[in-house]
């Protein structure tokens, strides 16, 4: 780990627990409690040498967007206890890979790929637990099924039994004005609750929480600019980067 000398263990910690001061107190003001919420770090582009210093800090909930991030710091990060997620799209020759290092897939917003998940589910004969990430922004720049669609999506992903769905996953709007980014967060409180409604969640094929989740169905939604906003509107996991290691560097 040659960049060992490099990371700002003691200014990574520091952010850590501010952040989950932050996240909170956030938790509180939404009438839950701190615990309800769970921090992500979001690792793109950052060593592995950073993220073993969150995750002995107590951080162990980490998220890649690029398989090939994940394959990187794997031999690294395998002697420390964590859990890793994929929240960026994921490419049909990548399934392999991906399945091999994460017990979650936030970006489902097709079913050609969860098609193909299934099947090479089928060959190591494992499960996984996955979000379906919902464009709540209506941003063309950004993944994710049209909150419209959600149900007739939720529907056509059933039949895959080795996918078990465990949330909703979006990006909030691209603007520093909070009360233009708000809706993107309520809105995917609202797909959340159609699909309850619609016999999704607890008894349709979720996994269960234990965070008061409606249906068992979490949130995954804000990221380090907005997450305390995206808590006050129902998030249950946030995506955290570079308030936790500054700035992102460049691959």
């Amino acid at each position: 780990m040659s960049e060992a000398a490099a990371i700002d263990t003691a200014g990574i910690c520091d952010r850590l627990d501010d952040v989950a001061r932050r996240a909170g107190n956030a938790a509180e003001r939404s009438g839950r409690r701190p615990g309800d919420v769970r921090v992500m770090l979001a690792t793109k582009t950052q060593p592995a040498e950073a993220i073993i210093a969150a995750v002995q800090h107590g951080f162990a909930l980490i998220g890649e967007n690029r398989v090939q991030e994940l394959v990187a710091k794997a031999a690294d990060l395998e002697p420390y206890s964590h859990e890793a997620h994929l929240i960026g799209p994921l490419q049909s020759n990548k399934v392999n890979h991906a399945l091999r290092h994460v017990s979650c897939i936030q970006s489902i917003d097709r079913l050609d790929i969860a098609e193909k998940i299934q099947r090479r589910l089928d060959v190591i004969d494992q499960t996984v637990d996955y979000y379906i990430q919902v464009n709540t922004s209506g941003e063309e720049s950004k993944f994710g099924i049209d909150p419209a669609q959600a149900i007739e999506f939720a529907r056509s992903l059933a039949p895959l039994d080795r996918l078990r769905l465990r949330g909703l996953m979006t990006i909030g709007l691209n603007s520093p004005d909070p009360d233009a980014v708000r809706p993107s967060y309520q809105g995917l409180v609202d797909v959340r609750s159609a699909l309850v409604d619609a016999g999704f969640g607890d008894g349709g094929g979720s996994a269960a929480t234990d965070n008061g989740a409606a249906g068992g169905l979490e949130l995954s939604m804000g990221m380090s600019a907005d997450f305390e906003l995206a808590i006050e509107e129902g998030a249950t996991l946030v995506r955290v980067g570079s308030s936790v290691f500054g700035a992102r560097p460049q691959p």
